[in-house]
């Protein structure tokens, strides 16, 4: 970006933005490239931010996957219930009794899930912002489907089968 403030000629100039009848047509067209520039490299920003702690919540979830397994195999016999294990919770290593230490893990497992799911979205809208500023929302608006419900589709199965019922 630095490279491309240097090649331009006019940025040696000083502007007064608060009265635009002073700029031609062309000064005012490279503003606003340079503004959609500026808000699209933002919104990118963040798009690789929410990448990176999706990657961050996934490695999270994945080691709660091991460690419920790792119960789950190790500690599967009612009588082992009582029994104490140690968990890592943050920097910390505490011993808590297997149901509890069970039941943290997949607490914090739906947590974990939660947000990727919001950051997912987060991404998705992002994406879109992106896309409008480029001019291509119209392009990618299939891309923001969403599936149906089990609510959506027992209601839909029964028109279908209404509608069955109907052609015989």
């Amino acid at each position: 970006m630095h490279v491309f403030f240097q090649t331009c000629p006019f940025w040696n100039r000083v502007f007064d933005y608060s009265t635009m009848d002073q700029f031609d047509d062309k000064t005012y067209d490279i503003h606003n490239v340079l503004t959609t520039l500026q808000k699209s490299e933002s919104i990118g920003e963040s798009i690789l931010n929410d990448r990176t702690e999706i990657i961050n919540l996934d490695r999270i979830r994945q080691k709660n996957r091991e460690a419920l397994t790792a119960i789950k195999n190790h500690y599967n016999h009612g009588d082992d219930d009582d029994q104490n294990i140690y968990i890592c919770m943050g920097n910390m290593f505490i011993k808590h009794p297997i149901k509890r230490a069970r039941s943290l893990i997949q607490q914090d497992q739906n947590n974990v899930n939660e947000q990727i799911e919001i950051l997912h979205k987060n991404v998705k809208n992002n994406v879109e912002k992106i896309n409008e500023l480029e001019g291509k929302s119209e392009q990618f608006r299939t891309f923001n489907l969403k599936p149906l419900t089990s609510s959506e589709m027992k209601s839909f199965n029964v028109i279908l089968d209404s509608i069955k019922k109907l052609d015989l």
